[in-house]
């Protein structure tokens, strides 16, 4: 059987950054000439940059895939800084790699920093000259940011937009502030985050409920929110991210906040009571299910309660079990029936994730404001 050959060993190793640039300009030239010959079309310029930072193998592996397959659409050199590995003895090792589509016309260079060092210095001075001028700069910070680090402050500073993915994050509640209280007042660093992004669906199936104006009195009378939120059979891995950042946009649209309680509940849920606009009462369940085919912390059910002109309503999204990409919506008036349907709930990949993200410079005004509230009320 024919072993995997990782995408970080791929191609060549040099031991300095001219080295780098030699290379990647040979590999360029052999491209163009190839192109002439075969009446081809020249090689996409590259359009932007990426900074990888990983501290684990599997998160550098599974990013430098991500922005290869996203080659098309985004021309990029990428920059993976794999740190805490290299040959023992060095502080660092390069290596360089470059691919073309079947027609030769979009190209993605690579370029792997193995390093030892734990000197932020150093970093920024290898990383520096391995980016494309003139052209954007995105930092993936894979796993949770070292906020407060002399390295995640000198790479953010080389980047106009930091990409995290808090699903990687191991305290999500406590990690989650700290990111918004950090970037707090920064007008030169936009901030994204992968898991918020897996959230559209879901924000965009729950404000269709209150596109219907019978159902629009109910919105501003909220008093009880459920969020399911999947974990494994055992229970030990807790990811309440998606929850939270759910949460935190329900709250920040809504004007909600002064908490008044808080407390555990169900192994890993949450128990909050916060205040609407008016100081009445919103009760709020974070709850974990085990729940099949779903990844840990993936959202799996919104249950909106909420009293208006006398009556009750429910409004109700569940997901499929067993990784379905379907869900059923449905609305309780008084305990009956008001509608139902089965909606198209997908599970985006990271890819298609990262290319939403790598699309926009500008800051995300909404997910900042959902970051800021979630902060307030935790």
């Amino acid at each position: 059987m024919a072993q995997t050959v990782s995408v970080l060993e791929l191609g060549s190793e040099a031991h300095s950054i001219a080295e780098i640039e030699r290379e990647l300009r040979q590999l360029r030239r052999r491209a163009s000439a190839a192109a002439i010959e075969s009446a081809g079309s020249p090689a996409r310029a590259t359009v932007l940059n990426v900074i990888v930072h990983a501290m684990r193998r599997s998160h550098a592996e599974r990013a430098a895939r991500t922005i290869a397959d996203l080659s098309e659409r985004h021309p990029s050199r990428a920059v993976i800084l794999l740190r805490g590995e290299g040959p023992a003895g060095d502080d660092f090792r390069l290596t360089c790699y470059e691919r073309a589509n079947g027609a030769g016309q979009v190209r993605y260079e690579q370029i792997v920093v193995w390093s030892r060092t734990s000197s932020a210095h150093q970093l920024r001075s290898i990383v520096i000259p391995l980016l494309v001028p003139d052209v954007p700069v995105f930092l993936w910070w894979t796993g949770a940011p070292l906020l407060g680090t002399l390295v995640f402050r000198e790479l953010v500073e080389l980047a106009g937009r930091l990409v995290v993915d808090s699903a990687d994050f191991a305290r999500p509640e406590e990690a989650l502030p700290q990111l918004s209280s950090y970037f707090e007042g920064d007008e030169t660093t936009a901030l994204t985050d992968l898991n918020w992004a897996r959230l559209t669906p879901w924000r965009e199936l729950l404000a269709q409920f209150f596109d219907v104006p019978e159902w629009r009195p109910f919105l501003f009378s909220v008093t009880g929110v459920r969020i399911g939120f999947a974990v494994d059979m055992d229970g030990r891995e807790i990811h309440p991210s998606q929850a939270l950042l759910l949460l935190g946009w329900m709250a920040a649209r809504l004007s909600w906040g002064s908490r008044e309680l808080l407390a555990p509940s169900e192994a890993g849920g949450a128990l909050f009571r916060i205040s609407r606009s008016d100081r009445e009462a919103v009760w709020i369940r974070l709850r974990p299910r085990f729940f099949r085919g779903s990844e840990n912390g993936n959202v799996t059910g919104v249950r909106i309660l909420a009293d208006a002109n006398g009556r009750h309503a429910e409004f109700v999204v569940k997901r499929d079990e067993a990784g379905g990409s379907h869900a059923d919506m449905q609305v309780l008036l008084d305990g009956e029936p008001a509608m139902r349907r089965r909606v198209f709930l997908p599970v985006p990949a990271v890819g298609e994730l990262l290319a939403e993200e790598l699309s926009i410079l500008r800051s995300d005004l909404v997910y900042e404001d959902a970051l800021a509230t979630l902060c307030a009320l935790t």
